[in-house]
């Protein structure tokens, strides 16, 4: 079986110059937007305890928000200063508006490993899951939402077989996310690492990847994005994929934002 990290590979090239040529790079002087204030900001974080959920939780909360950290396992946390741990299934739409109740904001970074998951379970955590999550917040009266997803899923007749199930049901969460009627951001990220955030810059592309590769982001810079698109109005109704690159400013994405263009 090839991993994620291969198939992503398989192009041999440049990530700088490939995306300089791709016409789907987002521009980097665009003005910045103001930053609403922390005063009583809560972002409900889903998947909180995941291996990217559980940075942007520390990315709010070294920000300084409040956090409702929604997950199977939250009861099994230790208590932090600024988080309340809640126990919720996206399984079970039904515990979900109460769970969201007094947030301003939802991060949807769900995720099971689809080299072990029937495609029920990716159905759960990337179709299902998102539209009842973000069906329980509109009810709610929360009003910006981001989505976690995938790179290449607008390529997946390049996919092998194995990546598909994964593939369509995040296809479908995104189309029910826009559906809702929430101002969303969508991020969609290629293979991922767990190289220090930081070091690299990160790039916003719209449209397919380019000719070439590795396209790779890691998790810490991934909570920043998302955490970005919570807090701000710079991305709302937007898909964008972001990727690491070593030529750019480390924050000229957070201008960046602002230019990408509207689904």
């Amino acid at each position: 079986m090839l991993s994620r990290r291969r198939l992503l590979s398989r192009s041999v090239g440049t990530l700088t110059g490939a995306l300089l040529l791709s016409r789907g790079l987002a521009g980097i002087g665009s003005a910045r937007a103001a930053t609403p204030t922390r005063d009583k900001l809560t972002v409900a974080v889903l998947g909180a305890t995941g291996r990217t959920g559980s940075k942007v939780v520390d990315a709010l909360l070294a920000q300084g928000y409040a956090v409702k950290g929604i997950s199977r396992r939250a009861s099994q946390q230790m208590p932090r200063p600024g988080i309340d741990w809640i126990n919720a299934d996206v399984r079970e739409p039904m515990s979900l508006q109460a769970t969201l109740q007094g947030a301003q904001a939802v991060v949807y970074s769900v995720g099971v490993d689809f080299t072990k998951s029937s495609p029920k379970d990716l159905e759960d955590a990337y179709h299902t899951g998102v539209e009842a999550a973000a069906g329980a917040s509109f009810r709610a009266g929360i009003r910006r939402f981001v989505l976690q997803s995938s790179a290449g899923r607008v390529r997946s007749r390049d996919l092998p077989p194995e990546y598909r199930a994964s593939m369509d049901a995040k296809a479908g969460g995104e189309a029910a996310l826009r559906a809702i009627g929430l101002g969303y951001s969508i991020v969609r990220t290629p293979g991922v690492w767990d190289r220090p955030g930081g070091e690299l810059g990160i790039l916003l592309l719209q449209g397919e990847l380019p000719v070439g590769g590795p396209f790779m982001i890691n998790r810490t810079d991934i909570a920043a994005v998302l955490v970005e698109c919570a807090i701000t109005t710079k991305a709302v109704n937007k898909t964008f994929t972001i990727l690491n690159a070593a030529t750019f400013e480390r924050d000229s994405w957070r201008d960046a934002l602002a230019g990408l263009s509207v689904d």
